[in-house]
């Protein structure tokens, strides 16, 4: 099969605007939203619980959904009814989980609120139920850009994620400036405009495929759907746990959650990269994984190198957004950007050994491996956070990344053999990690200026790139556009 790098290219930045337009929209608009007479840092240690809350949901009721979605589009698309059929039955079980669970959160509410102990998160009816909606609607929204990038209907992905980023954020302004200074202001209007996009996506799923609910073709895509629901589930709790181990320190948590935040873009922007290489590699590996090995190593080359070049050239205007635009003690979370952001390095490395795992439908592997970081991370913030604070946190995410991309690695091996240049997908990018960590410590011991030590480590970045990834930079610039 012939690799059209140059299509990869155009596509790779298409998907990674698109997909970090959004979050890249709530980074913009913190500081306007943030200050001494507008949402301070304890609000922001609210606001980083309800995104637990919204996150759970959406994972809950996604269930895999834009995995499968992604893979089974493969299956069906020789057969246009068929596909139909999936896709609207897809969304139809997507809705039928989001009543459920609003249904038993309308039961359980009163209790939840107790769970926390800051005084303005008891009254779970005020923000609570607008944070479960917000989740349905993510993963209506996010489920129809995984299948509208995987059918390469590009417009329509480009319609869904402006629409998710510019109308959600004008709801959170308005509802904020004109109803509720406070973090139930930003939860509802995230609420309100949630909605109408998922709803507008709805509209069009069903008057393009029908309604359908279709429980022979449901029952293969649960079947695979399931263990990444599990793992889903843990890897929320890896991401998210360290919160609860912070919330009885709501100033630390705000600065915490800040840095978090503009890691999550990021993160979104490497979700880009990662949809533009996940069709060509899955089309890669329909046609034959050992026939087409080399192509496969060349796309994941690629993507790693991209993600260690984006990591690098965003640490330092992350850090001076912060340090300038910010009042309050948000500012403070620019020392952590550096030390958050090379964690997805780790990620990227889960990704690419997790591919040929997805492609042979083996998703139960991951119920095993994440469980078993899962119990790491548990340990390891319980430890770790009460001594170091938000460094413990940071600690703890570090193992658990590392931890998920080395066993990964193992188990993707024993199922298929495939020679990767070590060096270029696990050896450098963990150089880069440690290098980072090492740094860290140094910055902290010898009181040394936080863009001195980021500037070290994006030199390193760069450097090293150029050096170990020579050849595909040669073709990368090749690429004319």
């Amino acid at each position: 099969m012939k690799i059209n790098l140059k299509e990869y290219l155009k596509l790779s930045v298409i998907y990674t605007l698109l997909a970090a337009f959004p979050p890249i929209l709530q980074i913009i608009i913190r500081p306007i939203i943030e200050g001494n007479d507008r949402l301070t840092v304890d609000e922001f240690s609210r606001l980083s619980i309800t995104e637990l809350i919204i996150t759970l949901v959406f994972t809950l009721v996604m269930f895999g959904m834009n995995n499968a979605i992604a893979r089974f589009h493969y299956d069906y698309s020789d057969d246009k009814s068929k596909h139909r059929r999936m896709v609207s039955s897809v969304f139809t079980s997507m809705l039928f989980r989001g009543v459920i669970i609003f249904g038993i959160t309308l039961i359980i509410g009163p209790f939840i609120g107790k769970l926390f102990p800051q005084p303005e998160l008891h009254d779970f009816s005020t923000y609570g139920y607008a944070a479960v909606l917000t989740g349905i609607n993510r993963g209506i929204v996010l489920t129809a850009a995984s299948l509208y990038r995987n059918e390469k209907k590009v417009w329509l992905f480009v319609i869904a994620m402006m629409s998710w980023g510019l109308i959600r954020t004008l709801f959170q302004l308005f509802s904020l400036f004109y109803f509720d200074m406070s973090f139930v202001g930003y939860v509802n209007g995230n609420c309100f405009g949630s909605i109408i996009v998922s709803v507008a996506i709805l509209i069009y799923i069903y008057r393009t495929s029908g309604f359908a609910f279709d429980r022979e073709i449901l029952k293969p895509i649960r079947e695979f759907a399931r263990p990444l629901f599990q793992y889903s589930v843990i890897y929320w709790a890896i991401t998210f746990i360290d919160r609860l181990f912070l919330v009885n320190s709501p100033i630390e948590l705000g600065i915490y959650d800040t840095a978090v935040t503009f890691a999550f873009g990021v993160q979104m922007i490497l979700q880009g990269i990662q949809g533009a290489s996940q069709p060509e590699i899955y089309r890669l590996m329909s046609d034959g994984i050992q026939k087409n090995i080399e192509g496969i190593k060349q796309f994941s080359n690629v993507l790693m190198a991209q993600t260690e070049l984006l990591i690098a050239a965003l640490i330092i205007p992350a850090m001076l957004y912060l340090s300038l635009f910010f009042e309050t003690e948000l500012m403070f979370a620019s020392q952590l950007i550096g030390i958050i952001f090379i964690k997805f390095i780790m990620r990227t490395q889960f990704i690419i050994f997790s591919y040929p795992i997805y492609f042979l439908k083996k998703t139960q592997a991951f119920l095993y491996i994440n469980l078993f970081v899962l119990v790491i991370t548990l340990i390891s913030n319980y430890f770790l956070v009460p001594i170091f604070g938000a460094y413990g946190a940071i600690m703890a995410g570090l193992i658990a990344f590392f931890l998920q991309a080395i066993i990964t690695y193992q188990y993707q091996q024993r199922l298929i053999q495939i020679k990767w240049n070590l060096n270029k997908i696990l050896y450098f990018p963990f150089s880069i990690v440690c290098i980072a960590i090492i740094l860290e410590i140094a910055k902290y011991w010898f009181m040394l200026n936080q863009y001195l030590v980021a500037g070290i480590l994006v030199a390193a970045i760069f450097i090293a790139i150029l050096l170990l990834y020579k050849q595909e930079v040669k073709k990368y610039l090749a690429v004319k556009f």
